[in-house]
């Protein structure tokens, strides 16, 4: 079966971890599912700490942390310098879209890996022209 691979961001990273949120069990399902990778940054992984902390769940970090880093279906991309650049550059091209920097770090990594799906809710996935899985639902 060939691997279906899809970008983590932030909100589907929350999603996971929230029970009550209404894309969880969709994001529970991925993990089920033969043959899938989620694919995160370490710009991501940093957004989500950042928002569990402003979401008073600050507790939850050490569980995304030791999930990140031990989880048999999630893979960590490093943004480096050469995708910092690169990421850049998007910015500038797409000044007329509030894109913020780590989504253009994503949309870099996404290019570089060929991939076309994220777990996300967030509509400048879909204006960059990526699926966004869990949008309208």
């Amino acid at each position: 079966m060939p691997e279906r691979r899809i970008f983590l961001d932030t909100s589907g990273i929350f999603s996971w971890i929230n029970g009550r949120d209404p894309h969880h069990e969709l994001m529970l399902s991925f993990p089920r599912q033969r043959g899938v990778r989620l694919i995160v940054t370490d710009y991501i992984i940093d957004e989500a700490c950042a928002l569990f902390i402003a979401r008073k769940i600050s507790h939850r970090r050490d569980d995304l942390l030791g999930l990140v880093r031990h989880s048999k279906i999630v893979e960590m991309e490093w943004i480096g310098k050469e995708t910092f650049w690169q990421a850049w550059d998007w910015l500038q091209k797409f000044r007329d879209q509030p894109f913020s920097f780590t989504d253009c770090t994503s949309f870099v990594v996404m290019d570089r890996l060929g991939l076309t799906e994220a777990a996300t809710n967030d509509s400048h996935f879909k204006t960059a022209g990526y699926l966004p899985l869990l949008a309208g639902r």
